[in-house]
Protein backbone atom coordinates (compact mmCIF):
# COMPACT_ATOMS: atom_id res chain seq x y z
CA UNK A 1 0.00 0.00 0.00
CA UNK A 2 2.37 2.64 1.15
CA UNK A 3 0.71 5.17 1.50
CA UNK A 4 1.20 8.06 4.06
CA UNK A 5 -1.22 9.81 6.29
CA UNK A 6 -0.38 13.13 8.22
CA UNK A 7 -2.41 13.74 11.28
CA UNK A 8 -2.75 17.43 12.44
CA UNK A 9 -2.79 18.79 15.87
CA UNK A 10 -6.13 18.54 17.33
CA UNK A 11 -5.84 20.74 20.51
CA UNK A 12 -2.81 23.61 21.17
CA UNK A 13 -0.34 22.22 22.98
CA UNK A 14 2.53 20.44 24.19
CA UNK A 15 3.16 16.80 22.52
CA UNK A 16 4.56 14.44 25.53
CA UNK A 17 5.41 10.51 24.66
CA UNK A 18 3.32 8.24 25.25
CA UNK A 19 6.11 7.00 27.71
CA UNK A 20 4.86 10.25 30.08
CA UNK A 21 1.45 9.20 30.46
CA UNK A 22 0.65 8.44 33.90
CA UNK A 23 -2.03 5.67 32.92
CA UNK A 24 -0.70 1.76 32.40
CA UNK A 25 -2.39 0.89 29.18
CA UNK A 26 -1.59 4.20 27.20
CA UNK A 27 2.13 4.40 28.52
CA UNK A 28 2.70 0.80 27.85
CA UNK A 29 0.95 0.65 24.89
CA UNK A 30 -1.54 -1.93 25.32
CA UNK A 31 -4.06 -0.24 23.68
CA UNK A 32 -2.15 1.01 20.72
CA UNK A 33 0.94 3.22 19.55
CA UNK A 34 0.70 6.72 19.35
CA UNK A 35 1.93 10.11 21.70
CA UNK A 36 -0.06 12.68 23.74
CA UNK A 37 -0.84 16.12 24.28
CA UNK A 38 -0.70 18.21 27.21
CA UNK A 39 -3.84 20.81 25.76
CA UNK A 40 -3.53 24.38 26.23
CA UNK A 41 -7.43 24.48 24.67
CA UNK A 42 -10.36 23.59 25.31
CA UNK A 43 -11.78 22.01 21.49
CA UNK A 44 -10.57 18.83 19.59
CA UNK A 45 -10.52 18.99 16.05
CA UNK A 46 -10.36 16.39 13.72
CA UNK A 47 -6.61 15.42 12.95
CA UNK A 48 -7.52 13.52 10.04
CA UNK A 49 -10.12 13.51 7.23
CA UNK A 50 -12.56 9.90 8.12
CA UNK A 51 -15.24 9.11 9.73
CA UNK A 52 -16.50 8.62 13.19
CA UNK A 53 -16.68 4.69 14.29
CA UNK A 54 -16.95 5.63 17.77
CA UNK A 55 -18.28 7.83 20.50
CA UNK A 56 -18.17 6.90 23.98
CA UNK A 57 -21.18 7.71 25.92
CA UNK A 58 -19.34 9.86 28.51
CA UNK A 59 -17.81 11.81 25.96
CA UNK A 60 -14.11 11.28 26.83
CA UNK A 61 -13.00 9.54 23.70
CA UNK A 62 -13.68 9.06 19.88
CA UNK A 63 -12.54 6.92 17.54
CA UNK A 64 -12.06 7.73 13.78
CA UNK A 65 -10.97 5.87 10.55
CA UNK A 66 -9.00 6.90 7.16
CA UNK A 67 -10.24 5.85 4.40
CA UNK A 68 -7.06 3.61 4.23
CA UNK A 69 -8.20 1.65 7.09
CA UNK A 70 -6.19 3.50 10.10
CA UNK A 71 -7.94 3.63 13.29
CA UNK A 72 -7.05 6.99 15.43
CA UNK A 73 -8.69 7.42 19.03
CA UNK A 74 -8.77 10.32 20.81
CA UNK A 75 -8.96 10.46 24.53
CA UNK A 76 -9.41 13.60 26.06
CA UNK A 77 -8.18 13.21 29.71
CA UNK A 78 -6.82 10.53 31.69
CA UNK A 79 -9.22 8.61 34.04
CA UNK A 80 -11.81 11.07 32.32
CA UNK A 81 -14.63 8.44 32.38
CA UNK A 82 -14.93 8.72 36.08
CA UNK A 83 -16.14 11.89 34.94
CA UNK A 84 -19.66 10.55 33.08
CA UNK A 85 -19.67 12.95 30.50
CA UNK A 86 -19.50 15.84 32.97
CA UNK A 87 -17.33 18.78 31.69
CA UNK A 88 -17.07 17.30 27.87
CA UNK A 89 -19.51 17.40 24.81
CA UNK A 90 -19.35 15.80 21.87
CA UNK A 91 -20.34 17.26 17.99
CA UNK A 92 -20.30 14.49 16.01
CA UNK A 93 -21.85 10.77 15.91
CA UNK A 94 -21.34 7.51 14.92
CA UNK A 95 -21.23 7.61 11.25
CA UNK A 96 -20.34 11.48 10.57
CA UNK A 97 -17.69 12.03 8.04
CA UNK A 98 -15.10 14.86 9.23
CA UNK A 99 -12.54 16.81 7.58
CA UNK A 100 -9.62 17.57 9.02
CA UNK A 101 -9.82 20.46 11.07
CA UNK A 102 -14.01 19.86 11.86
CA UNK A 103 -14.72 20.19 15.67
CA UNK A 104 -15.06 17.17 17.32
CA UNK A 105 -15.49 17.63 21.08
CA UNK A 106 -15.44 20.59 23.84
CA UNK A 107 -14.07 19.99 27.23
CA UNK A 108 -13.85 22.03 30.14
CA UNK A 109 -10.04 21.71 30.63
CA UNK A 110 -9.85 23.73 34.51
CA UNK A 111 -12.84 21.01 35.21
CA UNK A 112 -10.82 17.87 33.91
CA UNK A 113 -7.41 19.34 35.67
CA UNK A 114 -9.17 19.65 39.10
CA UNK A 115 -11.32 16.08 39.02
CA UNK A 116 -8.61 14.24 36.53
CA UNK A 117 -6.14 15.23 34.30
CA UNK A 118 -6.31 16.85 30.98
CA UNK A 119 -3.76 15.21 28.91
CA UNK A 120 -4.90 13.69 25.78
CA UNK A 121 -3.45 10.85 24.02
CA UNK A 122 -3.62 10.12 20.51
CA UNK A 123 -3.23 6.74 19.70
CA UNK A 124 -3.29 4.29 16.74
CA UNK A 125 -5.51 1.22 18.10
CA UNK A 126 -4.30 -0.42 14.85
CA UNK A 127 -0.69 -0.34 14.33
CA UNK A 128 0.06 -3.43 12.26
CA UNK A 129 -0.92 -1.81 9.48
CA UNK A 130 2.05 0.99 10.13
CA UNK A 131 5.46 0.92 8.77
CA UNK A 132 6.76 3.89 10.26
CA UNK A 133 5.73 6.70 12.54
CA UNK A 134 7.43 10.15 12.48
CA UNK A 135 6.18 12.11 15.67
CA UNK A 136 6.47 16.15 15.47
CA UNK A 137 7.36 17.23 19.00
CA UNK A 138 7.64 20.91 18.33
CA UNK A 139 4.14 20.95 16.84
CA UNK A 140 2.19 23.15 19.78
CA UNK A 141 -1.04 24.86 17.48
CA UNK A 142 -4.01 23.40 15.96
CA UNK A 143 -3.32 22.38 12.52
CA UNK A 144 0.69 21.89 12.73
CA UNK A 145 1.77 18.62 11.31
CA UNK A 146 1.74 16.12 14.68
CA UNK A 147 2.26 13.22 12.72
CA UNK A 148 3.20 11.74 9.65
CA UNK A 149 2.38 7.67 9.25
CA UNK A 150 3.69 5.69 6.43
CA UNK A 151 1.37 2.94 6.22
CA UNK A 152 2.79 -1.27 5.29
Amino acid sequence: MNDTIKLVMPVDGEVLPLSEVQDYLFSKRIIGEGLAINPKDNFIISPVEGEITLVYDTKHAIVLKTKEGLQILIHVGIDSVKLEGRGLATYVKVGDKVSKGDKLMFFDKDFLEKKASSITPIIITNPELVESFDINYKASKCGDTLLVIKLK
